[in-house]
């Protein structure tokens, strides 16, 4: 406002009046003022800037300093323990239910924490639910006579565990009585109650659960004013009842009680206990089926022996009057043959060779009788030494009927009784013989063995006439003859192959076609086998019936002599 006074009356004054002087020292001291100001203005503003910049930086430490403890906190108290919990997680989800949740804070993590290990001890509660459902149904797979108690108290101990309730009982309905008899229950209380009788109007829960055949679910039975037996003797304060539902019939009941507390069986506990009770129902079957069959068992086994005991009697009863008979005939034969014409002689041979085939039936009976009733204990048996045995007693058929005959070079070793092998291929043998026909210019019988999925299985196979497709499924049968009635034969023998064969739990079985032969093949217990493959067996020699096999051993069957 001075400097503008002076202005005007410099201006006023024009040229070089004091005015014009005065104002221009004042303006000069306006400038010098003002550039003081700007100055002052300028260290005040840098000031202030500096002060801006220590705050900023001193801001700038701060907020690292929080988000750094931000870190560690989320670290500490967020990542690591859901690491932790994800981990223990994956723990579970991987079928480990003993794994313990180790996150113990009272936030939104420690409550998952807690509901895990929850679920965990749930599953493992579960677990061991199935466990004693699995125990319990194979007990009664393997139920035996007289086991059944056993097994119904194993069912009321695992149940009363299972279902954390204090006393199980399993009770039958008696069909006559009309009463409950108490056949099993779980701890100390199975001696004291155990075949006791409960009055039909001391359990109503029960005939409620056996009436309707379904589960019955009481959380307090002191609201019930009639007579209760177990809530009057056990102090029983909830009740579930659940009817075992056999396969025929409900026999009874499986009850489980708490006397503790007051407790609502949920549908779990519901669905296990119906579990224990059909496992109860089934042993209730089982028994009683086991007891049927085993007291039929022994009803047949009595019959049987009874049979091949008189079969054995009669036996002996025919063998002696069909030897004698083949015996007088050679009496009347040697004494008075030159008395007889060729047709009485002829009569007279056939009494004698039907006397003998008779004596000869009569103890291969015997035989046949005897396989069942003699102990077996097993040895090792050379396979190739049984049958050249066998081939040195039929080497007079051999030699007859010009047979070749061929065996394969490494027979296994069976693990039999050695008589039973030889019984088994002297039949087998002795019908490829007997059964070659007379058509056959060169008549062949081969032994050897083959593998399949089964097993290793010998074989005996001809070139023969072969059996009829109708006879196939009857040659086993005591008393069949395989062909023509001229054949001499018992008709009994491939029945012994097939008992001793099932002895030993194998099988024997036939391929046949009329006029092609046959092949018979018995699977037994091998002791060992030097080869993998089947070898081809070749017969070499000479007419009149040889034995020989691939490694150049063997013996004449039709000759007196034998070569290596």
């Amino acid at each position: 406002m001075q400097l503008k006074a002076a202005l005007e009356l410099a201006l006023k004054d024009g040229g070089q009046s004091p005015a014009v002087q005065s104002y221009l020292n004042q303006a000069d001291d306006f400038v010098a003022r003002w550039d003081h100001l700007v100055q002052l203005m300028e260290r005040e503003a840098a000031a202030g800037l500096e002060t801006v910049r220590h705050r900023q930086a001193w801001f700038l430490i701060i907020f690292l300093g929080f988000m750094a403890a931000a870190v560690v906190f989320l670290h500490r108290f967020v990542r690591a323990p859901l690491k932790q919990l994800t981990a223990d997680a994956d723990r579970l989800a991987a079928g480990d239910f003993n794994a313990e949740i180790r996150v113990r804070s009272d936030d939104e993590l420690g409550q998952l924490a807690r509901t895990f290990q929850r679920m965990a001890e749930t599953i493992r509660h579960h677990i061991g639910e199935l466990n004693s459902l699995h125990a319990t149904g194979q007990e009664i797979t393997m139920l035996e006579s007289g086991g059944l108690e056993d097994v119904l108290r194993r069912i009321a101990d695992r149940a009363a565990e299972s279902l954390e309730a204090d006393l199980a009982v399993v009770m039958v309905r008696h069909p006559t009585m009309e009463c409950w008899l108490v056949e099993a229950a779980s701890g100390q209380e199975f001696d004291k109650i155990r075949k006791q009788i409960v009055l039909l109007e001391e359990a109503p829960f029960s005939n409620q659960a056996i009436d309707t055949k379904e589960p019955v679910v009481v959380a307090d039975v002191s609201t019930y004013n009639g007579p209760m037996r177990f809530r009057d003797e056990f102090h029983a304060k909830s009740y579930l009842g659940v009817p075992l539902r056999g396969p025929h019939h409900c026999p009874g009941v499986l009850v489980l009680l708490s006397t503790v507390r007051v407790r609502l069986f949920t549908e779990w506990d519901i669905r296990m206990a119906q579990q224990f009770a059909s496992h109860a129902a089934v042993a209730m079957e089982n028994a009683r089926l086991f007891d049927a069959l085993e007291s039929e068992s022994q009803d047949l086994q009595k019959q049987l022996d009874v049979v091949k005991r008189h079969v054995a009697e009669l036996t002996h009863e025919v063998k002696a009057p069909a030897g004698r008979v083949a015996e007088f005939a050679s009496w009347i034969e040697r004494d008075y043959g030159r008395l007889l014409d060729a047709k009485g002689l002829r009569y007279l041979a056939w009494i004698k060779n039907e006397g003998k085939d008779l004596a000869t039936l009569a103890e291969r009976t015997l035989d046949w009788v005897r396989i069942n009733h003699q102990p077996a204990p097993v040895e090792s048996v050379d396979v190739g030494s049984v049958i050249r045995e066998i081939l040195a007693l039929l080497k007079q058929d051999g030699r007859n009927r010009g047979i070749r005959v061929t065996i394969a070079p490494d027979l296994p070793k069976l693990l039999c009784r050695r008589i039973h092998v030889k019984q088994i291929f002297e039949n087998l043998v002795g019908n490829a013989m007997k059964y070659m026909g007379q058509q056959q210019s060169h008549p062949q019988v081969e032994i050897g063995w083959m593998k399949n999925e089964q097993g290793i299985h010998l074989f005996v196979r001809d070139n023969g006439v072969g059996i009829d497709p109708s006879m196939l499924d009857r040659i086993f049968l005591p008393f069949v003859r395989l062909g023509s009635e001229e054949v001499a034969g018992s008709g009994i023998g491939l029945s012994i192959v097939k008992t001793v064969v099932e002895q030993y739990k194998g099988s024997v079985s036939v391929k046949s076609s009329p006029g092609a032969g046959s092949t018979f093949s018995v699977l037994l217990p091998v002791l060992s086998q030097s080869s993998e493959q089947m070898p081809s067996a070749q017969a070499v020699g000479c007419e009149g019936g040889v034995e020989h096999t691939a490694d150049g051993r063997g013996m004449l069957v039709g000759s007196e002599e034998s070569t290596t």
